[in-house]
């Protein structure tokens, strides 16, 4: 779907390497190419495709929206397809360059590692959390339920955890940053705690689930680090 297709201005708001909106990668695009080295997108074009005659590249077509709407054509570049592109520039501006994009790579490939870690410490406190959840929710099935506030409680206390940690409630997890990741595993920590420590105190389960919500809409108006 067209839709769905990034535009030229926010392929060219990215670094020249960057990671993938959804951290599997670490990438650069043709266009952002083509605007750092000042060269003529459709000679980026033709350069890849030279090489890819010559057996040398083996890439995927992408699309985007140009002003018009209309789809367009350019390239995701790894470290080798990316190296191979520019390595046969010309110029001050390239042979400057050459010099230190592998530095860019490198760093962006640390980052991405980070957020890798980040993701998998969070999706091993979401089970903790959600074992607490469900012991909250075996209890107020004793008490509302048929209620709302016990049927979805997985997704009210998730959504405002989200919410809290990014500002709203629908970002994905594989769409965070490492930052917001973080703050996901401080909110779920303390939902994991606070549910422990009101049930254990023999607080009634519809107090509990209001504390735990509330707890996490204060933290939603306080300002992430």
């Amino acid at each position: 779907m067209s839709d769905n297709l990034p535009t030229k201005e926010q392929l060219q708001k990215t670094s020249l390497v960057d990671i993938d909106r959804l951290h599997t990668k670490v990438t650069a695009n043709t266009l952002q190419v083509a605007e750092h080295f000042g060269k003529r997108h459709g000679n980026v074009l033709k350069r890849i495709a030279v090489l890819t005659k010559r057996g040398r590249l083996q890439m995927e077509l992408s699309y985007y929206l140009n002003q018009q709407g209309k789809q367009q054509k350019y390239y995701e570049l790894n470290r080798d397809q990316f190296l191979l592109v520019v390595l046969g520039f010309t110029g001050e501006k390239a042979d400057g360059f050459k010099a230190d994009f592998i530095k860019l790579f490198n760093d962006q490939e640390a980052e991405l590692i980070y957020w890798k870690g980040e993701r998998s410490t969070s999706k091993n406190i979401t089970n903790q959390a959600d074992d607490q959840i469900h012991r909250l929710q075996k209890a107020l099935s004793n008490v509302i339920p048929a209620s709302k506030r016990c049927t979805l409680l997985f997704v009210h206390i998730q959504q405002n955890i989200t919410k809290a940690a990014t500002g709203s409630a629908k970002t994905q997890r594989d769409a965070m940053t490492a930052e917001q990741l973080n703050r996901i595993n401080v909110l779920e920590g303390r939902v994991n705690a606070e549910i422990d420590r009101l049930m254990l105190a023999g607080v009634d389960p519809v107090t509990i689930r209001n504390d735990v919500i509330a707890m996490l809409k204060d933290s939603a108006k306080k300002p992430t680090s």
